[in-house]
């Protein structure tokens, strides 16, 4: 009876100190350090891009109040708008979602924790094993 419930729930069972619950909390260590520097590299670039726009913005300012008038700013402004309505829409064309600051930062994270995976030699589908292996039908979390 004992060897038919293990079979049943092989790891909510086990012992304390199972090499198989010790690989799952280092990968899970692992993959938490990774998705730290993934979302510190996604705020890098955001906050890249805010400091380009407000880089723009000074740009701007200053050859309309210093270097030019309005009468020639005027057309540059309209057309750096156009270009970067164009640029939204084109994402929204090719990603079918809306240029939105939170899918934009989901996608970034998603491709530098892809990245960072491929970098550190993890193993995504060992980590989904285990902790498929580790999931019992009374406590999801038994072995985390």
């Amino acid at each position: 009876v004992v060897d038919l419930v293990r079979k049943a729930v092989p790891l909510a069972l086990a012992p304390e100190n199972d090499p198989i619950k010790d690989e799952l909390k280092r990968l899970l260590e692992q993959k938490e350090e990774i998705d730290v520097q993934a979302h510190k590299e996604v705020r890098r670039i955001l906050w890249t891009g805010l400091g380009l726009a407000v880089g723009q913005v000074g740009l701007f300012f200053r050859l309309t109040f210093w270097e030019f008038s309005w009468d020639v700013m005027e057309p540059i402004t309209y057309f750096s708008t156009s270009i970067i309505i164009v640029i939204c829409y084109a994402y929204f064309l090719f990603t079918s979602r809306d240029p939105t600051y939170q899918d934009l930062m989901k996608r970034l994270f998603l491709s530098r924790q892809r990245k960072l995976f491929l970098n550190h030699n993890f193993d995504l589908g060992n980590l989904k094993a285990l902790q498929n292996k580790c999931k019992t039908p009374l406590d999801a979390s038994a072995c985390v």
